[in-house]
């Protein structure tokens, strides 16, 4: 982790703007006394309009036409002692910023109408958990009379190529009734396209390299000479949804599994990368790591960053109906349990309402006052008595 608050303020100021962290809703006064972030910002050249891809065998030209980052930030009261662990004292919020704009880091509704005009965050620690990219595909279609054009979103991996250099690569996904993995070097004018790709889930990159899980359960692997290569070995059901995370410095397969007829609506099995070996060993636990399972994003994040202590394994996500109906869940692995949100105040609350101690009339005004944790905060309890269990075997 990397700690920013020696920097200059100008620099910091920079810095916030050109990570589209400065917007009007939601608004870093003299930034933060306290931001942290897993790694410092790299500014990619990217152009205007990365070209247009060579026509498909099905006849289709595709376009990434957009590329936006979505970041996770976690806004927290500084810890009243440092070995402070206190699971009842919903001390931390999470949102997430995209294309300059306040979300919901599970269902990726907005927040604008819900947030004040001006959130002052000084006296607070502002730690970045991560971030993904998302593009703006479009796909012109070849038929023999006319040409038709569709419209999609979808994830986007960048890797670097160089410490040193500005070098990076892209990697989109081109989707139209079949599926193509694009690779794309910085100062290039051509994607190499991939074919024959099934029911790609998830892309990420890891160790240098890009990742991506098929419906089947394949994984195909592409290094930054273009060389590709394959774990035969299939992981979990070709029914199940599957998402790609690194972890701790491990890379993990979560395995989403839709249970019918039954109180708890998902279960969940995690998978472990053996690199060296080339397969996948399944694990029981993620220690003190939960997992928050976005859109288009999936991050890994210590309990000792929510002050939980190692009370981790937990994965947060939502399912069903639009982006603004989607009801948020957590899994507890240890338990086989999937509760919703709505029945956990203290879990819910990392995501929505705004804390009270974030609201309050003294947030945007002091420039000086120091946080107390607890602070105007209702004593919660941590979650009803509901839920059903989940067994893997």
């Amino acid at each position: 982790m990397a700690y920013w608050s020696e920097l200059p303020p100008e620099l910091l100021t920079l810095i916030a703007q050109r990570l589209e962290t400065q917007f009007d809703v939601l608004r870093f006064r003299s930034i933060c006394r306290s931001w942290r972030s897993s790694f410092l910002p790299k500014l990619y050249p990217l152009p205007k309009r990365l070209p247009s891809s060579k026509k498909t065998k099905a006849g289709c030209r595709f376009s990434l036409n957009q590329i936006t980052i979505a970041t996770l930030f976690l806004v927290r009261l500084p810890p009243a002692t440092e070995n402070r662990s206190n699971q009842t004292d919903p001390s931390c919020w999470l949102i997430k910023v995209s294309d300059g704009k306040p979300l919901n880091p599970l269902t990726d509704s907005g927040l604008n109408a819900n947030l004040p005009k001006v959130l002052d965050l000084i006296n607070f620690q502002v730690i970045e958990l991560g971030h993904g990219y998302v593009g703006r595909y479009s796909v012109h279609i070849n038929y023999r009379f006319r040409g038709l054009y569709r419209n999609y979103i979808e994830k986007v991996e960048i890797l670097r190529l160089s410490p040193d250099s500005d070098d990076f690569m892209v990697v989109g996904l081109f989707s139209h009734g079949v599926e193509y993995l694009a690779l794309l070097k910085s100062g290039e004018n051509e994607w190499t396209v991939l074919e024959n790709m099934h029911g790609i889930q998830d892309i990420v990159t890891f160790n240098n390299k890009f990742y991506a899980i098929e419906q089947s359960g394949r994984t195909i692997i592409v290094d930054q000479f273009f060389s590709v290569g394959f774990i035969q070995h299939a992981v979990g059901s070709p029914s199940n949804r599957k998402f790609l995370v690194e972890s701790s410095g491990n890379l993990l397969i979560v395995e989403m599994i839709f249970l019918e007829n039954s109180e708890s609506n998902a279960g969940f099995r995690i998978f472990k990368l053996d690199e060296e070996n080339q397969k996948w060993d399944e694990i029981k636990s993620l220690g003190d790591q939960i997992l928050i399972l976005g859109l288009h994003q999936v991050v890994s994040v210590s309990a000792y960053e929510f002050h939980w202590g190692d009370q981790g394994n937990l994965i947060f996500y939502s399912i069903d109906g639009s982006v603004e109906d989607r009801v948020m869940y957590v899994f507890d692995l240890e338990k086989g349990i999937s509760i919703p949100l709505e029945n956990c105040p203290v879990y819910c609350n990392l995501f929505w309402p705004l804390p009270v101690w974030l609201n309050s009339p003294e947030s945007v005004v002091s420039s000086s006052m120091e946080a107390t944790p607890g602070t105007e905060i209702a004593n919660l309890g941590i979650c009803e008595d509901v839920g059903s269990s989940f067994s893997s075997s």
